[in-house]
């Protein structure tokens, strides 16, 4: 595997990450979780602002059939200084600046996704913890909460828990597993899988898949067997990556990597092979690739080394893909495009 990385510029803090496809072109947006702003870069990576300011940046994310539009969390500033955090709307407008309207309050909101669901927008986020008096007060378990969007997408929208008591719930990962589309979140007490019904009004039901504390998951075939693994980082922003295979019923570890300030980890196909993305803030600060060899043996290959990434975002784009990657460490933003040869 061939990797080229070009480096965007530096953002003090960066963190948020995403790749969005705006008028048959991808688009770059990249973001700080300090004071400071949110940028999108174009294919030929130059600059734009979209937002100055407040900063506090943890998730962009597309609207699903809503072109040139995003829903994002701003004010979720280091080190879990939240209460105030929001989510706001952002839209391209004709002359290409961007209309930013805030939409609410959601104090602790760590990360979201926006679902699609029989022809409605959903909202489903996960808080960090409920209130905190201090930095490492963890008294107060975080909630995973759902929510049909407003027609207007600017407005504000009623919220009900759907997963309570998860304690630094910190993971989140849009996947599928058990052939379901599934919400996982992780936390003090496992990971869970929230399957998304198909109705909105529905139940949500939940299924925990693992017991121990867990900060962050993904999920891919990696042995293309059919059956999907499990990715995590243990434990909380921990010092190893593991992967799980079910045997027998159970979730059982295959493989481990260590890391320090693990932080990054993402499932899918890199140059048409599954894989995992498993990252590391500290220390080596490793940005690495894990594939299944011909022999049945899972080998990493070293993306990079020098960043320690907080977030990436990965698209597929046939004869090459690309990892656009918020490396907070050092306050880098940068893309890497990996080939074959």
């Amino acid at each position: 595997m061939k990797i080229k990385k070009n480096i965007l510029g530096q953002l003090e803090r960066v963190y948020a990450t995403s790749i969005m496809k705006i008028d048959s072109a991808y688009n770059y947006f990249i973001a700080t979780e300090g004071q400071g702003p949110c940028l999108r870069f174009n294919e030929q990576f130059e600059p734009e602002t979209v937002w100055d300011l407040p900063g506090g940046t943890m998730n962009i994310i597309p609207v699903p059939g809503h072109e040139g539009e995003f829903i994002a969390t701003q004010q979720f500033f280091p080190t879990f200084d939240a209460k105030e955090s929001r989510i706001v709307h952002a839209k391209l407008q004709d002359n290409d600046t961007w209309n930013i309207t805030p939409i609410m309050t959601i104090p602790y909101l760590h990360r979201f996704d926006i679902l699609d669901i029989s022809g409605e927008h959903y909202f489903i986020g996960a808080s960090l913890c409920e209130g905190k008096t201090f930095k490492d007060d963890w008294t107060k378990p975080g909630k995973v909460y759902v929510g049909r969007l407003s027609e207007d997408l600017t407005q504000p929208f009623d919220l009900k828990p759907v997963l309570e008591g998860i304690t630094k719930n910190h993971g989140f990962c849009h996947t599928y597993w058990n052939n379901k589309k599934t919400i996982m979140v992780t936390g003090s007490e496992g990971v869970f899988a929230i399957y998304v019904p198909e109705k909105g009004h529905m139940d949500w039901q939940v299924e925990q898949l693992l017991s121990h504390e867990v900060s962050d998951v993904a999920v891919c075939d990696i042995d293309g067997d059919g059956e999907p693994e499990l990715a995590t980082i243990e434990a909380f922003h921990g010092d190893k990556g593991i992967i799980y295979k079910k045997i027998d019923g159970m979730l059982k570890p295959i493989f481990e990597y260590p890391f320090e300030f693990g932080h990054v980890i993402w499932g899918g196909q890199i140059l048409g092979e599954p894989a995992f993305i498993i990252g590391g803030r500290k220390g080596a600060m490793e940005l690495m690739c894990f594939k299944m060899d011909a022999s049945g043996k899972i080998k990493g290959t070293l993306i990079d080394n020098t960043g320690g990434p907080s977030n990436i975002a990965v698209v597929n784009m046939g004869e090459q893909d690309v990892i656009l990657a918020a490396n907070r460490q050092v306050g880098e933003m940068a893309v890497y495009t990996l080939t074959k040869s």
